[in-house]
């Protein structure tokens, strides 16, 4: 151990050169190494918070011993190092993950692309897969770069889902966002923010579907955990979605404490609160429910108890 606590004092002194893997992540022009033992930089990994642990660490290849990063100039350095490892090297919004279920569920995200979205992962959350394990009661903090890219969270309780842009096609419930920095119109001049909305449409559902039959026997009802979303932690929640599932809206078995699809208001009991059909056409186009959390506020996203 005192080797590793010596070559993170020599980093500190650090230049910026070579490449390093940082976390699971190779990363080319980047280095934490002594400017005057370089060769011994090599022995270092630099783990990222989420990889095994919630803080800023540097790993001994040799002797597997670990130490957390705490001086401020390097620390400083690998914060920074870690953005850019994981694309989030601007403006970024931070966001919370609840898990109020008994058991652990398993979260990703995914962007438009059907890549895992740049996202940094802190504490509460233990990477596995390509996204994190939340264990019961916890709650994941994390940081996500604000680059216009819409993109969705889902989750399971078996595996981390390989990608939430097929969340329809496996019953998952979507927590749909849009972290835009604040050049974009929708931020309104306040700063970088994050446009969010949950979503249970069944797979092949359509306006037209939904006007006819309620979208009857078009894949069924994207659920399977009851949702919440704030702007804020502490915040009264926007929308909320909870089952259990019901034959009230069709077929489709959409979560019966979910609002009201048919309303024109948002966010109470009795109206919108997610979308069950895509609402692209007017009149209902004008009653979507989505919303934003502006000047950096946190996007606090609550897995709830029960179905």
């Amino acid at each position: 151990m005192k080797s590793i606590i010596s070559m993170a004092r020599g980093a500190a002194r650090a230049l910026l050169f070579g490449a390093v893997a940082i976390g699971s992540v190779a990363v080319g022009s980047l280095a934490l190494v002594s400017a005057a033992t370089p060769a011994a930089a090599e022995e270092l990994k630099l783990l990222c918070p989420g990889e095994g642990g919630d803080t800023h660490r540097f790993k001994d290849r040799r002797t597997k011993d670990e130490t957390e990063v705490t001086d401020p100039q390097l620390k400083a350095l690998a914060e920074q190092a870690c953005k850019t490892a994981l694309g989030v090297a601007g403006e970024s919004g931070p966001v919370t993950i609840t898990n109020r279920q008994k058991k652990p569920i398993y979260v990703g995200f995914t962007t438009i692309d059907r890549k895992p979205g740049p996202i940094i992962w802190g504490s509460g959350c233990t990477k596995a897969g390509k996204g994190v394990r939340i264990a019961a009661g916890k709650t994941c903090r994390a940081r996500v770069a604000s680059n216009a890219a819409p993109s969705r969270f889902c989750a399971d309780d078996r595996a981390v889902p390989r990608d939430c842009f097929d969340a329809q096609q496996n019953h998952q419930t979507m927590v749909e966002t849009n972290f835009e920095p604040s050049t974009n119109a929708g931020c309104f001049n306040k700063g970088h923010c994050v446009w969010f909305d949950i979503s249970v449409i069944p797979q092949n559902c359509t306006d037209a579907l939904w006007k006819k039959n309620r979208c009857a026997n078009t894949g069924g009802a994207s659920y399977n955990f009851p949702v919440a979303i704030a702007c804020g932690a502490k915040a009264k929640p926007t929308y909320t979605c909870q089952g259990p599932t019901t034959t009230k809206w069709g077929n489709s078995r959409y979560p019966g404490n979910c609002g009201n699809p048919n309303a024109t208001c948002q966010s109470k009991k009795n109206c919108q609160n997610a979308y069950f059909y895509p609402m692209f056409e007017p009149p209902e186009s004008k009653y979507q429910p989505n919303s934003v959390c502006l000047a950096g506020q946190t996007l606090a996203i609550t897995f709830l108890a029960g179905k």
